[in-house]
């Protein structure tokens, strides 16, 4: 009987042991937390504007960080190192979102603003959202759902059966 006993409260020691150290372990992770990302040098963005003149702002946040006038519905700005992003480009109340300066081309039209309103609808300017907003903003008909935008034989399509 003192066998078991000391089995049982050594089975009972173990037990607590192993508890404190998953509850440690669930109490020692980080909270994830989002990156703040920047621009690692200046980079140059070009893109149509659906209005044919006007100006193009790049905000970081609520801060005018560079401006560029639009020239035949184009416009091209700087965009210094070291910006935080996302970075949001307007032109009057139209509006386009930079979440990534390795994309250097950036329309700004009533497109781009609505994807940014449902990407900030849904929480903000990350990619996850602007991907969903973005993607929830294309219709594709039923019909033709083998593969995005593709439109004739499946048996062709990327160079042969799959």
């Amino acid at each position: 009987m003192l066998i078991i006993n000391k089995q049982l409260a050594l089975i009972g020691l173990l037990n607590a042991f192993l508890l404190s150290a998953c509850n440690e372990m669930q109490q020692s992770k980080p909270a994830t937390q989002s990156v703040t990302k920047y621009t690692e040098t200046a980079v140059v963005l070009s893109g149509k504007v659906e209005s044919k003149t006007g100006n193009v702002d790049a905000l970081d946040g609520e801060n005018v960080i560079s401006s560029a006038n639009v020239e035949n519905g184009r416009y091209q700005l700087e965009i210094p190192a070291q910006t935080k992003l996302p970075i949001v480009l307007r032109s009057d109340s139209l509006i386009s979102i930079v979440i990534d300066v390795e994309v250097t081309n950036y329309d700004i039209n009533l497109f781009t603003t609505n994807i940014a309103a449902k990407a900030k609808a849904l929480g903000g300017y990350t990619r996850q959202n602007m991907i969903s907003a973005a993607s929830n903003s294309v219709h594709t008909p039923d019909a033709n759902k083998t593969s995005v935008g593709f439109r004739g034989d499946t048996t062709t399509q990327y160079g042969g059966w799959h």
